[in-house]
Protein backbone atom coordinates (compact mmCIF):
# COMPACT_ATOMS: atom_id res chain seq x y z
CA UNK A 1 0.00 0.00 0.00
CA UNK A 2 3.08 2.17 1.01
CA UNK A 3 4.42 1.34 -2.30
CA UNK A 4 1.53 2.38 -4.55
CA UNK A 5 1.19 5.57 -2.24
CA UNK A 6 4.90 6.70 -3.23
CA UNK A 7 4.20 5.82 -6.84
CA UNK A 8 0.88 7.70 -7.49
CA UNK A 9 2.75 10.79 -5.78
CA UNK A 10 5.32 10.90 -7.85
CA UNK A 11 3.26 10.73 -10.78
CA UNK A 12 1.29 13.04 -9.57
CA UNK A 13 4.23 15.55 -8.73
CA UNK A 14 5.84 15.24 -12.14
CA UNK A 15 2.53 15.90 -14.16
CA UNK A 16 1.87 19.25 -11.50
CA UNK A 17 4.81 20.49 -12.41
CA UNK A 18 4.36 22.13 -15.39
CA UNK A 19 1.61 23.65 -14.08
CA UNK A 20 2.73 25.20 -11.05
CA UNK A 21 5.42 26.83 -12.90
CA UNK A 22 3.06 28.50 -14.85
CA UNK A 23 1.16 29.75 -11.56
CA UNK A 24 4.02 31.31 -9.93
CA UNK A 25 4.59 33.68 -12.64
CA UNK A 26 6.87 32.32 -14.53
CA UNK A 27 6.74 33.98 -18.34
CA UNK A 28 6.26 31.56 -21.53
CA UNK A 29 8.47 32.68 -24.53
CA UNK A 30 7.13 34.91 -26.56
CA UNK A 31 7.62 32.63 -29.72
CA UNK A 32 8.03 28.41 -29.42
CA UNK A 33 10.27 27.88 -31.83
CA UNK A 34 10.37 23.85 -32.46
CA UNK A 35 13.72 22.19 -32.47
CA UNK A 36 13.50 19.58 -35.62
CA UNK A 37 14.51 16.15 -33.87
CA UNK A 38 16.33 14.00 -35.98
CA UNK A 39 15.28 10.48 -34.54
CA UNK A 40 11.77 9.60 -34.15
CA UNK A 41 12.04 5.70 -33.97
CA UNK A 42 14.17 2.90 -32.14
CA UNK A 43 14.42 -0.70 -31.70
CA UNK A 44 16.37 -2.06 -28.61
CA UNK A 45 17.35 -4.75 -26.39
CA UNK A 46 18.68 -5.78 -23.20
CA UNK A 47 22.01 -6.48 -23.40
CA UNK A 48 21.46 -8.92 -19.98
CA UNK A 49 19.58 -11.57 -22.40
CA UNK A 50 22.29 -14.55 -22.87
CA UNK A 51 24.14 -14.25 -19.29
CA UNK A 52 20.87 -13.17 -17.08
CA UNK A 53 17.62 -15.10 -18.93
CA UNK A 54 16.21 -11.98 -19.19
CA UNK A 55 15.26 -11.03 -22.96
CA UNK A 56 13.52 -8.09 -24.18
CA UNK A 57 12.63 -6.38 -27.56
CA UNK A 58 11.39 -2.83 -27.17
CA UNK A 59 10.16 -0.51 -30.56
CA UNK A 60 8.88 2.90 -30.26
CA UNK A 61 7.55 5.44 -32.20
CA UNK A 62 6.84 9.36 -32.33
CA UNK A 63 2.94 10.14 -32.66
CA UNK A 64 3.14 13.87 -31.66
CA UNK A 65 5.04 16.07 -30.58
CA UNK A 66 6.65 14.45 -26.46
CA UNK A 67 4.40 11.50 -27.30
CA UNK A 68 5.53 8.11 -28.02
CA UNK A 69 3.84 4.46 -28.65
CA UNK A 70 5.47 1.60 -27.88
CA UNK A 71 5.69 -2.07 -27.68
CA UNK A 72 8.07 -4.43 -25.65
CA UNK A 73 8.21 -8.40 -25.78
CA UNK A 74 9.93 -10.03 -22.94
CA UNK A 75 11.12 -13.39 -21.57
CA UNK A 76 12.86 -14.08 -18.18
CA UNK A 77 13.59 -16.90 -16.61
CA UNK A 78 15.16 -16.92 -13.08
CA UNK A 79 14.81 -19.26 -10.09
CA UNK A 80 11.80 -21.33 -11.06
CA UNK A 81 9.42 -18.30 -12.59
CA UNK A 82 9.61 -17.43 -15.76
CA UNK A 83 7.57 -14.23 -17.12
CA UNK A 84 6.80 -14.01 -20.34
CA UNK A 85 5.13 -10.56 -21.30
CA UNK A 86 3.61 -8.55 -24.42
CA UNK A 87 2.46 -5.14 -23.63
CA UNK A 88 1.61 -1.96 -25.68
CA UNK A 89 3.14 1.53 -23.83
CA UNK A 90 2.19 5.16 -24.20
CA UNK A 91 5.27 7.38 -23.08
CA UNK A 92 4.99 11.39 -22.75
CA UNK A 93 8.17 12.88 -22.11
CA UNK A 94 8.10 16.44 -20.90
CA UNK A 95 10.83 18.40 -22.59
CA UNK A 96 9.11 17.68 -25.78
CA UNK A 97 11.93 15.73 -27.39
CA UNK A 98 10.73 12.28 -27.93
CA UNK A 99 13.08 9.62 -27.75
CA UNK A 100 15.67 11.61 -25.43
CA UNK A 101 15.54 12.45 -20.91
CA UNK A 102 12.96 12.05 -18.86
CA UNK A 103 9.41 9.92 -20.01
CA UNK A 104 6.33 9.26 -18.00
CA UNK A 105 3.85 6.29 -19.63
CA UNK A 106 1.56 3.38 -19.16
CA UNK A 107 1.41 -0.18 -20.59
CA UNK A 108 -0.81 -2.39 -20.86
CA UNK A 109 -0.79 -6.29 -21.93
CA UNK A 110 -0.94 -9.54 -21.76
CA UNK A 111 1.32 -11.41 -19.56
CA UNK A 112 2.20 -15.19 -18.84
CA UNK A 113 3.31 -16.13 -15.36
CA UNK A 114 4.19 -19.90 -14.65
CA UNK A 115 6.35 -20.94 -11.19
CA UNK A 116 6.92 -24.30 -9.85
CA UNK A 117 4.37 -24.96 -6.70
CA UNK A 118 4.85 -28.30 -4.48
CA UNK A 119 6.89 -30.13 -7.04
CA UNK A 120 4.58 -29.28 -10.36
CA UNK A 121 4.69 -26.03 -12.87
CA UNK A 122 1.31 -23.81 -12.29
CA UNK A 123 1.06 -20.84 -14.95
CA UNK A 124 -1.51 -17.96 -14.93
CA UNK A 125 -2.27 -15.79 -17.96
CA UNK A 126 -4.12 -12.33 -17.24
CA UNK A 127 -3.90 -8.76 -18.46
CA UNK A 128 -1.46 -6.21 -16.65
CA UNK A 129 -1.70 -2.43 -16.14
CA UNK A 130 1.52 -0.72 -15.49
CA UNK A 131 3.09 2.82 -14.96
CA UNK A 132 6.84 4.05 -16.01
CA UNK A 133 9.42 6.43 -15.47
CA UNK A 134 12.07 6.42 -17.58
CA UNK A 135 15.01 7.85 -18.77
CA UNK A 136 16.94 7.61 -22.73
CA UNK A 137 20.49 9.16 -23.78
CA UNK A 138 20.77 8.88 -27.04
CA UNK A 139 24.89 9.08 -27.76
CA UNK A 140 27.25 9.35 -30.88
CA UNK A 141 27.70 12.28 -33.24
CA UNK A 142 24.56 11.30 -35.20
CA UNK A 143 22.36 10.55 -31.73
CA UNK A 144 21.50 7.32 -32.81
CA UNK A 145 22.74 4.99 -30.23
CA UNK A 146 20.23 4.74 -27.50
CA UNK A 147 20.42 3.65 -23.92
CA UNK A 148 17.45 3.36 -21.94
CA UNK A 149 16.47 2.76 -18.04
CA UNK A 150 13.37 3.10 -16.14
CA UNK A 151 12.00 1.59 -13.45
CA UNK A 152 8.11 1.05 -13.02
CA UNK A 153 5.07 -1.03 -11.53
CA UNK A 154 2.90 -3.70 -13.03
CA UNK A 155 -0.70 -4.67 -11.44
CA UNK A 156 -1.72 -8.20 -12.25
CA UNK A 157 -5.47 -8.21 -13.03
CA UNK A 158 -6.63 -11.51 -11.92
CA UNK A 159 -8.69 -12.60 -9.25
CA UNK A 160 -6.80 -12.94 -5.90
CA UNK A 161 -7.23 -17.29 -5.87
CA UNK A 162 -5.57 -17.75 -9.48
CA UNK A 163 -2.30 -15.25 -7.94
CA UNK A 164 -2.38 -17.14 -4.99
CA UNK A 165 -2.79 -20.34 -7.35
CA UNK A 166 1.07 -19.49 -8.68
CA UNK A 167 2.18 -17.75 -5.12
CA UNK A 168 2.27 -14.05 -7.39
CA UNK A 169 2.08 -11.20 -5.85
CA UNK A 170 -0.82 -8.38 -7.47
CA UNK A 171 1.64 -5.55 -8.26
CA UNK A 172 5.26 -6.37 -10.10
CA UNK A 173 8.25 -3.49 -9.96
CA UNK A 174 9.61 -3.62 -13.26
CA UNK A 175 12.98 -2.55 -14.46
CA UNK A 176 14.26 -1.78 -17.81
CA UNK A 177 18.03 -1.66 -19.43
CA UNK A 178 17.72 -1.22 -23.52
CA UNK A 179 20.56 -0.59 -26.05
CA UNK A 180 18.70 0.20 -29.38
CA UNK A 181 19.44 2.54 -32.85
CA UNK A 182 17.20 5.22 -33.58
CA UNK A 183 16.22 6.05 -36.78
Amino acid sequence: MRFTAVVAAALAAALAAPFATARLGAQAPASRVRVPIPTQTYIGFNPLGLPANVFTLELENAVSSGITVGAVGSYIDFDDKRFTTADFKVRYYPSEAVLRGFAIGISAGATRYSKVVTATRQSLSAPPAGILLDYNWLLGRSERFLVGTGIGAKRILASESERQRVRVDYATVTTRLILGFAF
